[in-house]
């Protein structure tokens, strides 16, 4: 066992604490970390690669982090996810148990697919092979057991039902499910899907989140319902002061 093998599972089974992310830059080759201080990594996590995980981000039991990783605001992956190369996540998304995104494949146009054939018995290298990054917006709700390809892009929120693989772009504010996915349905009209993604809300700071919460507690059946909610979010808290008359 090599000493990075013996730092990372050692480091996995007491969760990464905050401490030890500079002992990690310091002394693995293969690992960076950019870790929010509120983010918290669950025991039986492994991180490798470089891996950038912003306020609040959650990482459940048992979840595998490998590769180029970012993950935004306040993401929640559950226990037993795989995140493998190049995938970066927006802001708000909840991840279900045991989800897969494998952004890198196996070469199959040589006479073997394995690469520790080449690597340990060659003494040669087989690459990987990608089509691009996966990109995976914000305020998207991935089931349980899903598996996301390479070079799939998932819009704003979007919903990936259980269990899909999902091979092509899922479009904003798309219900989609299957293997492969297809479109099911879309969570909004078109207005109301044109109009949220204009508002770009999972920018929004928390204080502003916060101020907003009728929009956010109130089911949008339309454009004007959601146009209404924001007007009386707009208003004053307080009324003004009357103003005193003349005498």
């Amino acid at each position: 066992m090599t000493l990075e093998t013996l730092l990372h599972r050692s480091l996995s089974a007491l969760g990464y604490p905050t401490a030890t992310h500079e002992l990690v830059n310091r002394y693995s080759e293969s690992t960076r970390l950019d870790v929010d201080s509120t983010a918290r990594i669950s025991i039986g996590c492994l991180l490798r690669g470089n891996v950038d995980l912003g306020p609040y981000v959650r990482l459940s039991r048992g979840c595998v982090v490998g590769g180029d990783v970012t993950i935004g605001r306040r993401t929640n992956l559950e226990p037993d996810c795989d995140v493998v190369g190049h995938v970066e996540f927006g802001n708000y998304c909840a991840v279900a148990r045991e989800s897969t995104f494998q952004q890198t494949n196996h070469k199959t146009n040589q006479p073997s697919q394995q690469m520790k054939l080449y690597s340990e018995v060659l003494d040669s290298e087989l690459p990987p092979t990608e089509d691009g990054p996966i990109t995976v917006g914000n305020d998207v709700w991935i089931g349980a057991g899903t598996t996301v390809l390479t070079g799939v892009t998932i819009g704003d929120g979007a919903i990936v039902g259980a269990g899909s693989v999902v091979t092509g772009d899922v479009e904003p504010y798309s219900v989609v499910a299957g293997v492969p996915a297809t479109r099911v349905k879309w969570r909004f009209p078109a207005d109301v899907r044109e109009r949220l993604l204009e508002l770009e809300w999972w920018e929004w700071d928390e204080e502003t989140i916060r101020d907003r919460r009728d929009f956010f507690e109130r089911e949008l059946d339309g454009l004007d319902s959601l146009e209404e909610t924001l007007e009386i979010d707009r208003r004053p808290s307080v009324a003004p002061a009357p103003v005193a008359e003349d005498d």
